[in-house]
């Protein structure tokens, strides 16, 4: 989980291969440059995304849409949308910047570079979108307290965006999202969720009761 811990550049494939274990695909050919020469493509973090993306037929963003790259005609446009959700999405200046604050909803600076950004989005949605996982909505403190001290608070600031009341935590096979108003679980394996068996805490969803 150290990848988590101090987000750095190769953050992201580190997360992805660890969660989801070894690609299942082979490396997609490179793109050619369009008519434009590649002027205005997307910023490398990006591209990344899409690259390793492109390797899991499981896909990486199932909660919100993680957007195509934007092609000749999205290139025009002053800001490039890039992952959106029901009511909210996330976009970045077209300025050729080689790693862009994302705006929310076209009005927010976040202050997130987009490399930092996507190592969050990569997160969530293994977090909110799990194959096994928990939900216990508005937690009485000792119910939230009694998950906490099964699980360890990462470290990069990253975790405590947007709102520094809900924290990431984790280790090699959970991730949880705790807050006040929540109690969010996600597990690599199903028997990884038995570590919250012993609390009798009732459960809104349960992946093994489905």
């Amino acid at each position: 989980m150290y990848e988590l811990d101090v987000v750095a550049p190769d953050s992201l494939g580190r997360f992805v291969y660890r969660w989801y274990g070894p690609p299942d695909r082979p490396p997609a050919p490179t793109a050619e440059q369009d008519e434009e020469g590649g002027k205005g493509e997307a910023p490398e973090p990006l591209q990344e995304w899409h690259r390793l993306a492109a390797r899991y037929s499981y896909p990486l963003s199932r909660d919100h849409v993680m957007l195509p790259p934007p092609g000749p005609r999205e290139r025009r446009n002053p800001a490039i949308r890039f992952w959106q959700g029901a009511g909210d999405w996330y976009s970045y200046e077209n300025t050729g910047t080689p790693d862009p604050e994302v705006i929310e909803n076209d009005e927010f600076p976040t202050g997130l570079t987009l490399s930092r950004f996507l190592v969050y989005v990569a997160v969530y949605e293994a977090t909110y979108a799990p194959l096994h996982g928990l939900v216990r909505m508005h937690p009485a403190p000792e119910e939230l307290r009694s998950v906490k001290v099964r699980l360890r608070e990462l470290d990069d600031a990253l975790w405590q965006w947007p709102d520094p009341r809900l924290r990431y935590y984790g280790d090699d096979d959970l991730l949880a999202h705790l807050g006040p108003d929540r109690i969010v679980i996600a597990a690599r394996h199903r028997d990884a969720l038995g570590r919250f068996d012993g609390l009798s805490l009732p459960w809104e969803w349960d992946t093994r009761t489905l």
